[in-house]
């Protein structure tokens, strides 16, 4: 009798297995089960190729290949490169295996492999026959209920990243080595933190370390015949407004505030009032 391509199933002719064919359609049963809802754990501790098992007849027992979601364990000693038959099929695979800086890949036998490269993952891996593909390492637009929790690198690439265009109060925090509050967007108040996660301006740098010699905000004009900073309001005559035209020099001097030009400090004079 011949075997399907797919699924090793017996295809049994005209007149075969006379007083077993149920015993063999009962086995192809099995095979599908284990096609549908299936589940094996093997072994790719070492290195080298290494095919699923087949069988050809039976329930399909002592077949790795026909089960839809396999467990792969072991150490790997070197590159291991894991082959399924070069036909039509998909496996759920949940990598438990210690890679010890080793390489595992998946893929039909004489065809082109993916890689798996996170220990601890789960994969849904297709095939066409000739070359696999991780099916959720290129998906279309996803859309997630719940916690989205990734333990590698993100990466945004080739499209705009859009936050909260619901307009919902949704804070983003992001940490530093040693900063919690490296920058915090505070979406209930729409202000913007650098160093602290209450900003009470729209934008607020908090440079809280006494050491280090770190200035609070540096400013490099590349454009030579360009302001540092753009200041935009309305202006009054005299205190009435944000920006004063007056340039009376009556008023008592406040203090002063250090800044640094070109690698010289120099003081900036405050008055309490521009008249």
């Amino acid at each position: 009798m011949a075997d399907s391509t797919i699924l090793n199933l017996d295809l049994q002719t005209t007149g075969s297995n006379s007083g077993t064919w149920g015993t063999v359609t009962n086995e192809n049963l099995q095979k599908l089960e284990q096609a549908i809802k299936g589940y094996v754990s093997l072994s790719v501790a070492g290195n080298g190729t290494q095919a699923l098992t087949t069988e050809s007849g039976g329930t399909g027992s002592g077949s790795q290949q026909a089960n839809v979601a396999l467990n792969l364990t072991g150490t790997l000693t070197g590159t291991r490169a894991l082959e399924c038959e070069a036909v039509e099929t998909w496996y759920f695979i949940h990598d438990a295996t210690t890679r010890s800086g080793n390489t595992l890949t998946f893929g039909p036998a004489g065809g082109t492999a993916v890689t798996l490269p996170v220990t601890g993952a789960k994969y849904i891996i297709y095939c066409d026959g000739s070359t696999a593909f991780d099916v959720a390492s290129n998906l279309g637009n996803v859309s997630v209920a719940n916690t989205l929790t990734v333990s590698g690198d993100v990466v945004f690439n080739g499209g705009t990243l859009t936050y909260n265009s619901s307009g919902a109060d949704k804070d983003v925090q992001f940490y530093g080595g040693t900063d919690n509050n490296l920058l915090y967007l505070d979406a209930g108040n729409d202000r913007v933190g650098l160093g602290v996660s209450s900003p009470e301006g729209k934008v607020e740098i908090d440079q809280n370390s006494a050491t280090g010699a770190v200035v609070v905000l540096n400013l490099d004009q590349g454009d030579a015949d360009q302001p540092f900073i753009n200041y935009v309001g309305t202006s009054a005559s005299d205190d009435s407004s944000s920006i004063s035209s007056s340039t009376a020099t009556a008023s008592a001097k406040f203090g002063a505030v250090m800044i640094n030009i070109n690698g010289v400090e120099k003081w900036m004079r405050i008055y309490d009032d521009p008249t």
